[in-house]
């Protein structure tokens, strides 16, 4: 019986799912990451926050109002930047699953075939070994009866 000649193709096709699958993760991780990254400013910008509400109360001179305007300003670029940055590593995930998806779809679709290969290969050795025993016994049948 010859063998599944698609069988490097779907080798193939694993490989390249199973890399596609370590990069899916891995934006993931990025995305979870700049996700880490966002908390982390908005829990640092809360406690400047509540830090200059006790300042507020006492007083500030104007100079250091300034700069904690400032301050806050860079905070605000910083948000907005984790955003963007949070936006970016969430398209690139979407798009290495979507190109994973598909490559588990066709290695799917191959290793059916693979299946229907091999069922087929059964039926047709089943096939020859009962040709194979019919004219054993035609042959037995035919020693039996010319010996009589």
């Amino acid at each position: 019986m010859k063998p599944f000649a698609l069988a490097r193709v779907l080798q193939l096709a694993e490989r390249r799912s199973e890399a596609l699958a370590r990069a899916v993760k891995l934006a993931h991780g990025m995305w979870l990451r700049a996700r880490g990254h966002q908390v982390q400013l908005r829990a640092l910008r809360d406690a400047r926050i509540v830090q200059l509400a006790g300042e507020l109360r006492g007083g500030v001179p104007a100079a250091q109002l300034r700069e904690t305007h400032r301050l806050q300003c860079a905070q605000a670029e910083d948000m907005l930047a984790a955003q963007a940055a949070i936006d970016a590593a969430h398209r690139e995930w979407q798009a290495r699953l979507a190109e994973w998806l598909q490559s588990e779809q066709r290695v799917k679709a191959l290793r059916l075939l693979e299946q229907r290969h091999r069922a087929h290969a059964a039926v047709q050795q089943r096939r020859l070994e009962q040709r194979d025993h019919d004219e054993l016994v035609e042959l037995t049948h035919r020693r039996e009866g010319g010996g009589r």
